[in-house]
């Protein structure tokens, strides 16, 4: 019986003794190097000061959800899968509803996620948030309404600029044409197409905008404004998955002709698996202990100022011959969720087979 061309897991024994839960699978990189893949992921209160360890587990994802399951290509990214190879860096991600200060009912406001060590501002990006407003036909031309007023907006790229429109013939719609796509966001709003619009229709206009921009204007190739995780076709993140030319789909079809997996472009880059809005992703992981600003997120007037708890979890790793060493996982993802006014933190170690570690243990919080 021939071999299978994907190698059995090497690590045969998980054992954890945290309060968190944890999940092994097998990942394949770049030249068909597989590792095995530890993920732990813990939950704790958003509470001012530092954040408390929660009674709520967190769950981990085993892939990406979408708001929109029946037309993903056209929506944006619900929750974030977990089961990635590796992140080289730390993502920030902020989900749920923006709540403006004081929790009071205003036509605008500045939203901002800020972090911090020691004093040293690391990462700051901030979003201009609009109660709703929309465009509407009036004497030849389209306007836009004034805006209502409201004391939250949800993070939905849905509602920031962009979108998708069928294509156009003669001033038809043509079905046999592809779909025109906003590319840095296509399930936004306000990228329109006039002559497909309804002059009896009002259209959603944006509520989520750069700040580089004066209210009402439009960011047509930035990426979309808000805090929420990117999908992988979407262009801050496609611009690391390599080359797939007709030397790759060549390569590709003859060794699948003997029975080998797909494997990435030589020229694929792990930052891939990073899914934050790309000002929310650090230099390098972060140590855990940073501080988080929340500004015109919590329905709080002055800023919400909380740090990471420090925790450092430590994979205790054996090797075939007996061999033990102690590794400290990587921080990767830090989840702040408002409507539940929880954090998900998420940390990972990769092992490539060629290491031959058998065993893990994860032992108590450290720090």
């Amino acid at each position: 019986m021939q071999d299978s061309p994907v190698p059995e897991p090497k690590l045969e024994t998980l054992e954890n003794r945290t309060p968190f839960e944890v999940f092994q699978c097998d990942k394949m990189g770049v030249g068909r190097v597989f590792s095995d893949v530890v993920v732990l992921k813990g939950c704790y209160s958003l509470t001012p000061g530092r954040l408390a360890l929660s009674r709520e587990l967190s769950t981990i994802a085993f892939a990406d959800e979408y708001w929109d399951e029946d037309a993903a290509e056209y929506s944006s990214v619900k929750v974030a899968g977990d089961l990635v190879l590796v992140k080289p860096a730390t993502d920030i991600i902020v989900t749920g509803a923006a709540r403006s200060p004081g929790d009071e009912a205003v036509e605008m406001w500045e939203a901002r996620v800020e972090v911090a060590r020691a004093g040293e501002r690391l990462l700051s990006h901030g979003v201009r948030v609009c109660a709703p407003r929309y465009w509407f036909y009036q004497r030849n031309g389209w306007y836009l309404s004034e805006a209502t007023e409201t004391a939250s907006v949800p993070i939905r790229y849905e509602l920031a600029y962009g979108g998708a429109f069928p294509g156009i013939r003669d001033g038809e719609i043509d079905h046999s044409l592809p779909w025109v796509v906003h590319g840095p966001n296509p399930c936004g709003t306000g990228f329109f197409d006039e002559r497909l619009l309804d002059p009896s229709e009002q259209y959603n206009a944006v509520q989520w905008e750069s700040l580089r921009l004066a209210p009402g204007e439009v960011d047509r190739d930035g990426p979309p404004a808000g805090f929420g995780p990117v999908a992988r076709p979407w262009p801050s993140r496609l611009r690391y998955a390599g080359t797939y030319d007709e030397a790759w789909e060549r390569r590709t079809r003859e060794e699948a002709k003997q029975g080998q997996p797909p494997d990435y472009p030589a020229d694929f880059d792990p930052r891939f698996f990073q899914c934050a809005h790309p000002a929310l992703i650090s230099d390098g992981h972060l140590n855990g202990d940073e501080e988080i600003m929340l500004t015109g997120l919590c329905g709080t007037r002055d800023p919400f100022v909380t740090s990471l708890p420090g925790h450092t979890p430590i994979a205790h790793l054996m090797n075939s011959a007996g061999e033990e060493v102690a590794e400290a996982m990587a921080l990767d993802t830090v989840h702040v969720d408002l409507d539940h006014a929880l954090v998900h933190l998420t940390w990972r170690v990769t092992l490539p087979q060629a290491r031959d570690i058998r065993a893990v243990c994860i032992d108590g919080i450290r720090g």
